[in-house]
Protein backbone atom coordinates (compact mmCIF):
# COMPACT_ATOMS: atom_id res chain seq x y z
CA UNK A 1 0.00 0.00 0.00
CA UNK A 2 1.29 3.48 -0.83
CA UNK A 3 0.47 6.31 1.58
CA UNK A 4 1.41 9.99 1.28
CA UNK A 5 2.26 12.04 4.36
CA UNK A 6 2.63 15.81 4.46
CA UNK A 7 5.55 16.39 6.77
CA UNK A 8 7.62 19.08 8.45
CA UNK A 9 10.78 17.06 7.69
CA UNK A 10 12.07 14.36 5.37
CA UNK A 11 11.76 11.38 7.72
CA UNK A 12 8.91 9.53 9.41
CA UNK A 13 10.17 10.74 12.79
CA UNK A 14 9.16 14.34 11.99
CA UNK A 15 5.72 15.81 12.58
CA UNK A 16 2.83 15.58 10.15
CA UNK A 17 2.16 19.10 8.81
CA UNK A 18 -0.65 21.12 10.37
CA UNK A 19 -1.78 22.33 6.92
CA UNK A 20 -1.61 20.26 3.72
CA UNK A 21 -0.35 22.98 1.37
CA UNK A 22 2.22 24.34 3.85
CA UNK A 23 4.18 21.10 4.24
CA UNK A 24 7.96 21.15 3.87
CA UNK A 25 8.00 17.62 2.43
CA UNK A 26 5.65 15.16 0.83
CA UNK A 27 6.63 11.66 1.97
CA UNK A 28 5.58 8.75 -0.24
CA UNK A 29 5.60 5.61 1.90
CA UNK A 30 5.33 2.07 0.56
CA UNK A 31 4.05 0.29 3.67
CA UNK A 32 4.94 -3.21 2.46
CA UNK A 33 8.67 -2.47 2.64
CA UNK A 34 8.50 0.81 4.57
CA UNK A 35 10.48 2.62 1.89
CA UNK A 36 10.14 6.40 2.02
CA UNK A 37 10.61 8.87 -0.82
CA UNK A 38 10.84 12.48 0.37
CA UNK A 39 9.84 15.22 -2.07
CA UNK A 40 10.87 18.68 -0.91
CA UNK A 41 8.24 21.38 -1.27
CA UNK A 42 10.94 23.97 -1.92
CA UNK A 43 8.95 25.95 -4.45
CA UNK A 44 5.80 26.00 -2.35
CA UNK A 45 3.54 23.86 -4.53
CA UNK A 46 -0.10 24.83 -4.39
CA UNK A 47 -2.44 22.43 -2.61
CA UNK A 48 -3.91 21.37 -5.93
CA UNK A 49 -0.46 20.53 -7.36
CA UNK A 50 0.40 18.51 -4.23
CA UNK A 51 -2.91 16.65 -4.50
CA UNK A 52 -2.18 15.77 -8.13
CA UNK A 53 1.31 14.53 -7.17
CA UNK A 54 -0.30 12.18 -4.66
CA UNK A 55 -2.53 10.83 -7.42
CA UNK A 56 0.48 10.48 -9.75
CA UNK A 57 2.23 8.31 -7.13
CA UNK A 58 -0.87 6.04 -6.95
CA UNK A 59 -1.33 6.66 -3.24
CA UNK A 60 -4.30 5.02 -1.57
CA UNK A 61 -4.32 7.44 1.34
CA UNK A 62 -2.97 10.72 2.68
CA UNK A 63 -2.04 11.55 6.26
CA UNK A 64 -2.09 15.29 6.73
CA UNK A 65 -3.45 18.27 8.59
CA UNK A 66 -6.10 20.74 7.44
CA UNK A 67 -7.17 20.59 3.79
CA UNK A 68 -8.66 23.39 1.71
CA UNK A 69 -11.72 22.70 -0.44
CA UNK A 70 -9.87 22.44 -3.79
CA UNK A 71 -7.29 19.92 -2.67
CA UNK A 72 -9.87 18.01 -0.62
CA UNK A 73 -12.11 17.65 -3.68
CA UNK A 74 -9.22 16.49 -5.91
CA UNK A 75 -8.21 13.80 -3.38
CA UNK A 76 -11.77 12.72 -2.57
CA UNK A 77 -12.74 12.50 -6.25
CA UNK A 78 -9.70 10.25 -6.80
CA UNK A 79 -10.94 7.97 -3.96
CA UNK A 80 -7.91 8.72 -1.79
CA UNK A 81 -8.68 8.20 1.88
CA UNK A 82 -7.82 11.24 3.99
CA UNK A 83 -6.48 10.86 7.54
CA UNK A 84 -5.92 13.58 10.14
CA UNK A 85 -2.49 13.03 11.61
CA UNK A 86 -1.20 16.51 12.43
CA UNK A 87 -0.77 15.80 16.15
CA UNK A 88 1.65 12.91 15.50
CA UNK A 89 4.95 12.01 13.91
CA UNK A 90 4.68 10.29 10.55
CA UNK A 91 5.63 6.94 12.11
CA UNK A 92 3.03 7.24 14.89
CA UNK A 93 0.33 8.33 12.42
CA UNK A 94 1.08 5.32 10.19
CA UNK A 95 0.84 3.01 13.18
CA UNK A 96 -2.50 4.53 14.22
CA UNK A 97 -3.77 4.29 10.62
CA UNK A 98 -2.91 0.59 10.47
CA UNK A 99 -4.83 0.06 13.72
CA UNK A 100 -7.76 2.08 12.30
CA UNK A 101 -7.38 4.55 15.15
CA UNK A 102 -6.51 7.63 13.08
CA UNK A 103 -9.36 10.07 12.47
CA UNK A 104 -10.68 10.40 8.93
CA UNK A 105 -11.02 13.75 7.19
CA UNK A 106 -14.59 13.47 5.91
CA UNK A 107 -15.08 17.07 4.77
CA UNK A 108 -12.73 19.90 3.93
CA UNK A 109 -13.91 21.93 6.92
CA UNK A 110 -13.55 19.11 9.45
CA UNK A 111 -17.27 18.42 9.94
CA UNK A 112 -18.13 14.83 10.76
CA UNK A 113 -20.91 14.49 8.17
CA UNK A 114 -19.97 13.92 4.55
CA UNK A 115 -21.93 15.76 1.90
CA UNK A 116 -20.73 13.91 -1.20
CA UNK A 117 -19.80 10.57 -2.76
CA UNK A 118 -16.28 10.28 -1.36
CA UNK A 119 -14.34 7.20 -0.32
CA UNK A 120 -13.60 7.06 3.41
CA UNK A 121 -11.97 3.67 3.97
CA UNK A 122 -9.08 1.84 2.36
Amino acid sequence: MVIAITSDGKTLETSVSQHFELCNYLLIVNTSGMSVKAIENETGFSGEVLAKKIIDFNCEGIITGKLNRGEFDILADAYITRYLGSDHSGAKALDLMKKRELALIRTFDGAQQCEGNHDHQL
